[in-house]
């Protein structure tokens, strides 16, 4: 394994890095793209109880210890719903770091830094002794934090969360030596005022939280995905070329309105509009947006139900 910055003659300290890491007690793991865990440390495979031969997905290690009340502590009642809040935010930014808590009553200061391409190398050190009488109140700030930038119904980022990441994101690419290939898509729900009308407000949200969850799994740790409006979405998906993007939002299409797919009635199926386009450098990202959202309502206009770029 290379490090960047390390020529051919450094092969034995990159090496030796790689054994140092292996034997710390740090957490040290590094996911792919897909959010694959592809390699861990003995200290992260024994708090979070997992194998990286297994190369599995960041959110189903989290759900088997929430199931099995080990490893990370997980306070919800509801861990899909949690999952679909966590997976909509992980991997946004390109560093961040945060406290935790193992079931086994130890803290752990984490930190996650992602690669241009979506790689995110997983850091954590034991803070168990470190400040445990304010950490009750920067639990609150925390908390206070991730609800005023989460919708309340869905789980997913709200507006205010979807605009601030947006706009330091394309800051930061246009810094960049290459700005790149980034595809933008804004996604209606179609017939939603019918749906409410005829089934009610309650089905209503339960098809807003279905989308989002089935919206959630289908994309990257990489991308961005969020609630603007009422049955508006945004997605970006970085380095994705366009024909990439509308075979992906087409998948989307097509699980949504397979029957019996929606747990909230079998004999009803949904579908939306999406305008998709790739985000100039030459622009502002709320050009790219005002694009999108006028060729969304054209695929409105056109017959529903499909997307268009």
């Amino acid at each position: 394994m290379m490090l960047e910055g390390m020529s051919e003659p450094d092969r034995p300290n990159s090496e030796k890095m790689f054994a140092l890491m292996m034997r710390s007690p740090d957490l040290v793991a590094l996911f792919d793209p897909e959010d694959r865990l592809q390699a861990a440390n003995p200290a992260y495979c024994a708090a979070y109880h997992c194998d990286p031969a297994q190369q599995l997905l960041w959110r189903d290690i989290m759900r088997t210890n929430y199931q099995n009340k080990r490893g990370p502590l997980i306070e919800t009642e509801d861990i899909e719903a949690w999952l679909t809040d966590a997976c909509a935010r992980r991997a946004t930014l390109p560093y961040r770091a945060f406290e935790a808590e193992l079931h086994n009553g130890k803290w752990i200061w984490i930190t996650e830094t992602v690669s241009a391409d979506g790689w995110m190398f997983f850091h954590a050190s034991n803070i168990s002794s470190l400040r445990a009488s304010s950490r009750h109140l920067r639990k609150e700030r925390d908390a206070a934090r991730r609800e005023s930038w989460t919708d309340a119904l869905t789980g997913v980022p709200n507006r205010r969360y979807v605009m601030t990441r947006l706009e330091d994101w394309f800051e930061a690419q246009r810094l960049q030596q290459e700005f790149g290939t980034h595809s933008l898509a804004i996604v209606d729900l179609d017939n939603f005022k019918t749906l409410n009308d005829r089934f009610g407000h309650e089905f209503g949200d339960a098809v807003l939280t279905s989308f989002c969850r089935d919206a959630v799994s289908s994309i990257r740790p990489l991308d961005l995905f969020g609630r603007i409006g009422g049955e508006e979405f945004l997605f970006l998906m970085p380095n994705c070329p366009l024909e990439v993007a509308q075979n992906r939002l087409n998948l989307l299409q097509r699980m949504i309105r397979h029957p019996g797919h929606s747990a909230e009635s079998a004999d009803v199926t949904y579908s939306f509009s999406a305008g998709l386009v790739l985000v100039r450098d030459d622009k502002d990202i709320h050009h790219a947006i005002r694009r999108a959202d006028k060729l969304m309502y054209r695929a409105k206009l056109e017959g529903r139900a499909r997307v268009l770029c």
